[in-house]
Formats: C-alpha cells, sequence, structure tokens
C-alpha cells in the first residue's frame, strides 16, 4: 500500500507545473516591449454582474494600435453579436460606441484619463515590465491551463489611485516563455464582485496595419447626442 501511495505521490508532483520567476516574466515584456505596435485576436468575453447574478458571453474580434507618440488605438468588433451587435472604438482623447443595426454611434469624451486609459489597453501587450512593476503591485498565483495553454497566472492592484477608481484588480495568464497574455480578468472596485474575463485566441502580434487604426462604419451613420 505504500508502495502505491508513493508512487501516486511521485505521478501528482510531476504534473504540478511550476510558476515561472516573475522577474523572468518582466524580463521577457523588457525585451519585447520595443519591438510591439500592433496585435490582433479573436476574444470572447465574459461579464458577470454579482448583485443580480447575470452573465454575458460574448464573442468577438480586437485590433491595437500603438503609435509612435505613446498613445493607443483600439477597435472591439461584436457586430455579430445577435442582441448586443456594437463596436468599441478607443480613439485617443474619445472613446466610440457603434450600433450598426441602428446605423448610429455615440462619443464619450476621455479628458484627463486617457493615460489611464492607455494603461489599461496595454496591459500585457506592448507593456515593458519596467512599466508593470511600477503602475502596479504584482504577486504571481501559481499555474492554470488556459485553452489547453499553460499558463503563470499574475495578480495586479493598481498603485494609482485614478486607476483604482476603476479596477479594484487584474489578473492576467501568461503563457511560458511569452509575453503577451492569453487571459485577462478586470475586477470593479464598485460594486464589489462585478468582473469582465478577456481570453484571446489566433493571436497575431504586429499584424500590418496602415495609418491610424479606424473604425469601419456604414455610410449616413448618425451620431446621438444623448
Amino acid at each position: 500500500m505504500r508502495n502505491v501511495l508513493a508512487v501516486v505521490g511521485l505521478l501528482a508532483c510531476g504534473a504540478v507545473s511550476q510558476a515561472e520567476d516573475l522577474s523572468a516574466i518582466l524580463a521577457r515584456m523588457d525585451a519585447a516591449a520595443p519591438g510591439f505596435h500592433a496585435m490582433s485576436a479573436d476574444i470572447q468575453m465574459l461579464t458577470w454582474t454579482k448583485v443580480i447574478d447575470d452573465k454575458i458571453v460574448e464573442d468577438g474580434t480586437l485590433k491595437m494600435q500603438r503609435l509612435k507618440g505613446g498613445s493607443v488605438r483600439a477597435v472591439i468588433d461584436f457586430s455579430g453579436q445577435k442582441d448586443s451587435a456594437r463596436e468599441i472604438g478607443f480613439l485617443g482623447k474619445m472613446i466610440r460606441i457603434y450600433y450598426p443595426g441602428l446605423n448610429v454611434y455615440q462619443d464619450y469624451p476621455v479628458g484627463n484619463n486617457s493615460d489611464v486609459l492607455n494603461q489599461f489597453l496595454l496591459l500585457g501587450f506592448g507593456s515593458s515590465g519596467r512599466d508593470l512593476a511600477q503602475n502596479y503591485d504584482i504577486t504571481p498565483e501559481g499555474t492554470e491551463k488556459v485553452a489547453g495553454v499553460q499558463t503563470t497566472k499574475l495578480l495586479l492592484i493598481p498603485k494609482d489611485p485614478k486607476a483604482k477608481e476603476r479596477l479594484a484588480k487584474i489578473e492576467i495568464w501568461i503563457p511560458e516563455g511569452q509575453t503577451n497574455p492569453v487571459q485577462q480578468q478586470f475586477y470593479e472596485p464598485d460594486p464589489p464582485g462585478n468582473y469582465r474575463k478577456v481570453t484571446y485566441s489566433n493571436m497575431k502580434v504586429n499584424p500590418s496595419i496602415k495609418g491610424n487604426l479606424e473604425m469601419k462604419m456604414q455610410p449616413g451613420a448618425q451620431k446621438r447626442t444623448s
């Protein structure tokens, strides 16, 4: 019996992957950050609202671009959703939401919060390890398999009070030997318990994007003012 238990114990130990060292992950990010200028991926976003016990799962695509001055542009396309078709554009000092079924859009100025928004958009994508450590308290949380890929899970707590007003904490999953997360989870501070989890697939780093990334709206799109 002891021999059987010993074999089981050895098998169990062998099945547990060791989390990568945090300093190694941050060093890889430092090395990769200067060469990052764009990415694209298929995404699945799960939105959980705790107070009403509601879960929404949406499939779409993401394109992101970092410009020479350091600003970030991104377009999330959920136009394939039946009940909530929309595109969301992060366009410098403005967020634009476009509803293709109605052919209308609404703009929301970002104002002085554009730096915080850029920080969230680049979280794990093109951000250096040095910047990540400067802006967040980072704690490794072991290993997990995400979409069949072995990852190291990191917990990030924002240091900036402005950032904390928007996100209580973030979790990111970094595949072994890589720099870009395969999954992120964002937790809202108020009400506590709400979160969004984004899982990435078919990711491409530095795809060709000519000019500034723009949203593709149908001709005659009307601006909604309220």
